[in-house]
């Protein structure tokens, strides 16, 4: 079933630990995972893989982000950008 489910995540919700890896913060992060609860709920009605896509999302977000809620893997030296 985790096959089958991950394939149906990622027909309506496209590659999602690249898209939460790209938000700059836990917050935007949570609006992102709430979206995409509600556009697999649209076209998916299985609790199951909602419930799947949900728990999936929030260990996305506690393994990217700190607890400050910033990314990890987004380096922020501004030094280097000027």
């Amino acid at each position: 079933m985790i096959n089958n489910t991950d394939e149906i995540i990622a027909r309506y919700c496209g590659d999602v630990e690249e898209r939460i890896k790209a938000c700059r913060s836990a917050a935007v992060a949570n609006h992102l995972k709430i979206y995409l609860c509600s556009e697999l709920q649209k076209q998916c009605v299985s609790d199951i893989i909602n419930n799947y896509l949900k728990h999936y999302v929030d260990s996305l977000i506690a393994k990217n982000f700190d607890d400050s809620g910033k990314n990890i893997s987004i380096k922020e030296d501004r030094k280097d950008r000027e």
